[in-house]
């Protein structure tokens, strides 16, 4: 009975005994009844017991009873991005303390732990990750896929791309009906250079959002459809271009900045491969203004930036190593190793120091890129280093360096 397992909890949470909760209203032992729920009881015994715990019987029973229904919504609420929803049922979560022993308290924390990477507190998502860490068998199916789905989120975030492609491809859609991890599964695929998965992922996640209306992960997914479109030789730019400013257009109508300056960051990048570094500094500018500079979302900005401004020979070089060192100094505080090497990488560009660029691309930026799974990063910089030793006559180096990154891409 519901009401047994509210009271013992807000007794045991006020530090009073079954004798002391019962004294003047009923026997200690009619008490341990009413908690172990082994015995009929008068709704007068409640009201007085309820009283004396400073509680609202009926409030905590109606929390207690809706539990599941209104953590649903509440996912529903992070799917869509409902900013004000999201935070008025977390705060409803929070002054109730009954999810605490209903028997959605596991699916609760995986929710509070897709609240925290929501708001970019990637270390509490993954102290709560832990807690559930080596017991998620034991969880009933859905919640098995709900944690999943987190972990692959958290790996996506923390850049390790391969890892979430596993688990979150594990996770059985007949069971856990929310294709929005399909969209998460296209990231990583891309990441990972599986461009046809991605693409594929994509499609599934493109028609989930549509059916919902969900009009912001639209943006989202169409993005990253731009991004395979473009690694596709017969598609062509003027459409793509077309395409980019309309999604600037509908992030600008949806009042949603961060998602602008994704799409300009994408832009910027076409423009930098096609070797217009004026356009592609600009645009890389307008992203970088639009960007919490403590991010890594800012700092890859950064980078294209400064490689842009580096291209066209027309900026101060002292100006552009201040910028590089200063991105090193906020990926140092963030501990994000990635930025950290692609931005040393840049200081050795501006300073011309092409020996020791190369030097530490193979020392330092390769084995990590490697590590972390950055495919695209790695096939890049075995490009460059492939070149750099074939040009200067070292064949065995370059032979050496082409044959793992084939492997790579198998």
């Amino acid at each position: 009975m519901n009401e047994g397992k509210i009271i013992k909890y807000y007794r045991e949470q006020s530090g009073m005994t079954q004798e002391q909760l019962g004294r003047g209203i009923c026997s200690t032992t009619h008490i341990s009844k009413i908690e172990l729920g082994q015995t009929h009881y008068s709704a007068e015994i409640i009201s007085l017991v309820a009283e004396r715990l400073n509680i609202n019987i009926k409030e905590e029973i109606n929390t207690f009873e809706t539990v599941k229904q209104e953590l649903d919504q509440w996912l529903y609420a992070m799917i869509m991005e409902r900013t004000q929803e999201i935070e008025a049922i977390k705060s409803k979560f929070e002054t109730s303390k009954v999810i605490e022993i209903s028997e959605y308290h596991s699916y609760y924390q995986l929710l509070l732990a897709r609240y925290y990477l929501l708001h970019e507190n990637n270390k509490k998502a993954c102290d709560i990750i832990r807690t559930i860490e080596g017991c998620e068998t034991s969880l009933p199916p859905y919640e098995n896929s709900l944690y999943k789905h987190v972990r692959g989120i958290l790996f996506l975030k923390n850049q390790e791309y391969q890892q979430a492609i596993e688990i979150l491809k594990s996770i059985d859609n007949e069971m856990y009906n929310n294709p929005e991890y399909y969209y998460h599964l296209a990231i990583a695929y891309d990441a990972n250079d599986a461009k046809h998965m991605a693409y594929s992922c994509a499609q599934e996640a493109l028609q989930f959002f549509k059916e919902t209306s969900n009009f912001l992960r639209i943006i989202d997914v169409e993005m990253l459809l731009l991004i395979l479109k473009s690694q596709d030789k017969h598609h062509d730019f003027k459409d793509r271009r077309r395409k980019y400013e309309a999604l600037i257009q509908s992030c600008e109508l949806c009042h949603t900045v961060a998602r602008k300056a994704c799409v300009l960051h994408n832009l910027a990048l076409e423009y930098f491969i096609m070797k217009d570094y004026e356009t592609a500094g600009k645009l890389y500018k307008q992203s970088i203004d639009l960007k919490d500079k403590k991010s890594g979302k800012y700092l890859l900005s950064l980078e294209g930036y400064i490689q842009s401004c580096l291209r066209k020979k027309r900026s101060s070089l002292s100006e552009l190593l201040d910028l590089a060192h200063e991105g090193i100094g906020i990926a140092e505080d963030m501990n994000a190793p990635l930025y950290v090497y692609l931005l040393t990488l840049t200081t050795f560009l501006i300073k011309k120091e092409h020996v020791k660029y190369y030097t530490y691309l193979n020392d330092h930026a390769l084995p990590f890129f490697k590590l972390s799974g950055h495919v695209y990063l790695v096939k890049r910089s075995a490009k460059e280093l492939f070149n750099y030793y074939s040009k200067i006559g070292q064949f065995k180096k370059a032979v050496d360096l082409a044959k793992p990154v084939m492997n790579y891409q198998n």
